[in-house]
């Protein structure tokens, strides 16, 4: 039976969706497979139904990666960029521009508890509380950020451009970094519609409240709707408990689960070409 160590309930994760108040659809999607230790958060962009269609593409094409237990974490980039190009060739046929689709997730190794890997392109943010200290992890793909100003300090038409969301072409790219879990981290992904509504001193008390990870996305979302709600926004709320120690059955599907062809040897994550 694959994933025996999830099947260890070391961690719980809980998420929450909403429209907001100011738009008529959502277009951000999400998928929180526990049993496969995949999180991801995708925010869409585009007219008419495009941006839900390419928030869908992203969070289908990567839950093929976790079907199977992943001996490389990094087998990822390889379906953000099969994202990338299938939202391309969708935006194409339907004559749809500025079709795209932020990402945001977190893959668990399954046979290395304390083994992460976070990856993210566009806008949507991972945030850490660890130690009551709260830390965001990754870096907006903005012109603001790019240029390193704040948002307010650029013209209104420059604030929140993005610079690198999939489905932008050849000039897509997954930036990724390794996590090392640590006994009671706390893990938030999120759209914009959440970072951009609440100051991180509210996103620290949240996740800090003694709360089920459900409740937490829950009253993130509600605090967002709150403070105008003038977005999608979605969260995907991650608690670990104390981490436990690697056992031999474990070990055993380990061993026994071969890599694919392309994981054979580490993966440089080297974009593929269009």
């Amino acid at each position: 039976m694959p994933f025996l160590l999830f099947q260890k309930k070391y961690f719980h994760a809980g998420a929450c969706t909403d429209t907001g108040l100011a738009r008529r659809e959502n277009q951000d999607s999400y998928r929180c497979l526990s049993s496969s230790g995949l999180f991801v958060v995708s925010d869409g962009m585009g007219g008419g139904d495009g941006g839900e269609r390419a928030s869908s593409i992203v969070v289908q094409t990567l839950a093929k990666a976790a079907v199977s237990p992943l001996k490389n974490l990094s087998a990822m980039v390889k379906f953000s960029y099969q994202a990338n190009a299938e939202i391309r060739k969708f935006a194409a046929a339907n004559c749809m521009r500025g079709m795209g689709a932020t990402i945001v997730g977190i893959v668990l190794s399954p046979f290395q508890p304390a083994h992460a890997m976070l990856f993210s392109a566009g806008d949507s943010r991972c945030y850490r509380l660890r130690k009551k200290a709260l830390e965001l992890l990754t870096t907006d793909h903005t012109i603001a950020s790019a240029m390193g100003v704040a948002e307010e300090k650029l013209a209104r038409h420059l604030q929140g451009v993005l610079t690198n969301v999939a489905g932008c072409g050849p000039k897509f790219f997954l930036e990724t970094q390794n996590l090392e879990l640590m006994d009671n981290d706390l893990y938030l992904l999120c759209s914009d519609g959440v970072s951009r509504q609440l100051a991180e001193p509210e996103i620290q008390r949240i996740l800090s409240s003694a709360s089920t990870p459900e409740q937490k996305a829950e009253e993130l979302i509600a605090a967002s709707l709150e403070h105008g709600g003038i977005d999608n926004a979605t969260a995907i709320v991650i608690a670990f408990g104390k981490l436990p120690e690697i056992t031999p059955d474990v070990s055993r599907e380990e061993a026994e689960t071969p890599a694919p062809p392309d994981e054979e040897e580490e993966n440089d994550v080297t974009p593929p070409t269009e």
